[in-house]
Parts: C-alpha cells; structure tokens; sequence
C-alpha cells in the first residue's frame, strides 16, 4: 500500500510568541520553530547573556633543570638533557547560560480496513497510530520542565467528505471512524493531525505559543464495485 508522510508546521498569518515566564533565577519560554517544524524549549538565566563569559585558564611555564656542578669528579661529565614537561591543562567544561532543545513530535501512519476488497456501500473503518497524547520534561538550569500536547484528527475521505474528531479511531471492533464510499474507485485519503497544548514550569503554566504543529499524511483507499446478483 504506498503511503507518503508529510510533515509541515502550520502558523497564522501573524503567529506571537509570547514572552517567556521568569521567575526569580530563569527564564523560560516554550514555542514551535516555523522552519524546522520542531517544538523548542529554551531555559535563560536572568541579567545574563546567551552567550558565556570565557573562563581563563591557568598556564603553568616549564623551568629547565640545571645540575649543580659536583666538586670532585676525574671523569669529564657528561652532558645531561634538559627534560621539560608540556603541561597540558585539563579541558574546563564551561556551562552555557542557556540551554535550547528540539524535540520533534512524533507521527505514526494511517490503516483501514478491510485492506484489500472494500466494496462500495460498506463501511470502511479508519484508524492511526500516532499517540493520542504527547508529553516530554525536560530539567534546563535547574528548572523541571513538562511539555502536554494533545492532538485533533482532520480526516479527508478522498471523495469529498471530511470528519474532525479528537479519537484516533482503531481496529476492528472498534469502528469510531468510519466512511461509506458511494463509487467505486482509488481514493487519496488525507488524515490532518493539529497539536496543541500547555507547558508547566515552576508552578506556572502556559500555552505553548508560535501556532499550532500540523502533521499530514496520506494513502491510497481502493474501493471495488459490489457484486450483484440479478433474480428473475
């Protein structure tokens, strides 16, 4: 069954991105990124800047090893080789003032059933995996972090009929999306997932902002002709 998946991110014609909540020590701010289509978390600490000041580092100056001269010795002495030792400073792990995380939401496909041989005035019973809920928590400088994003389901039929629902619909006995084809035919069916939802921080909690996150996938539905049976 050839499937293709889609992914875009859908933004209003002017999306705001709200501020981001600060408490007494950090900044935080939770949107979605137009370009990449991917929810990003960012944690600042306040009066500081993105960038770290540089950390200076201790450089230690080799001094050569001179032997002092023995007073009595018949043999001439020999020559002795200054040894230096390169001192090579341990790395210094410096901790950025604010830290960024993308986390791509993630998108299952779509089925029907029957597979093979649907027939035209049956029901044909539609379902996806992609997870009904969508939670990550994260820790930036500190600070927990959750993420809650819930989806709506846009189904397009292929022939002109659409149902949005909030149920990702399932397998057979579960019949809660369902769609009765009137011709027979190939049908591109189209299933719009849209996630929305809240991030807590700190005891606060926003709406996750810079528009919704939209999923599109796609498949084919071939529905055949019903037998029919002629009686005298």
């Amino acid at each position: 069954m050839p499937l293709l998946i889609l992914l875009v991110l859908l933004f209003s014609a002017n999306p705001a991105i709200a501020a981001p909540n600060c408490n007494t020590k950090v900044c935080v701010k939770v949107y979605t990124d137009p370009k990449t289509g991917k929810l990003i978390i960012t944690a600042k600490r306040n009066g500081s800047s993105s960038s770290p000041k540089p950390i200076p580092t201790r450089t230690w100056k080799p001094r050569p090893y001179t032997p002092k001269p023995k007073p009595t010795f018949t043999a001439p002495p020999k020559p002795r080789v200054i040894v230096t030792k390169k001192y090579s400073p341990k790395p210094v792990v410096k901790l950025s003032l604010s830290d960024q995380l993308a986390q791509l939401i993630p998108m299952k496909d779509i089925y029907f059933q029957p597979a093979i041989g649907a027939l035209v005035q049956v029901p044909v019973n539609f379902w996806t995996t992609t997870p009904a809920t969508f939670k990550t928590s994260v820790v930036m400088l500190g600070v927990p972090i959750t993420v809650y994003l819930s989806p709506t389901y846009i189904w397009d039929f292929g022939d002109g009929s659409r149902l949005t629902t909030s149920s990702r619909g399932g397998p057979y006995p579960d019949q809660s999306i369902t769609h009765i084809y009137r011709n027979s035919g190939t049908f591109s069916c189209h299933l719009q997932i849209s996630w929305s939802g809240n991030w807590l921080a700190s005891g606060v909690t926003s709406a996750v902002s810079g528009g919704a996150i939209i999923q599109n996938i796609y498949t084919q539905v071939k529905i055949s002709p019903a037998p029919s049976k002629y009686l005298n």
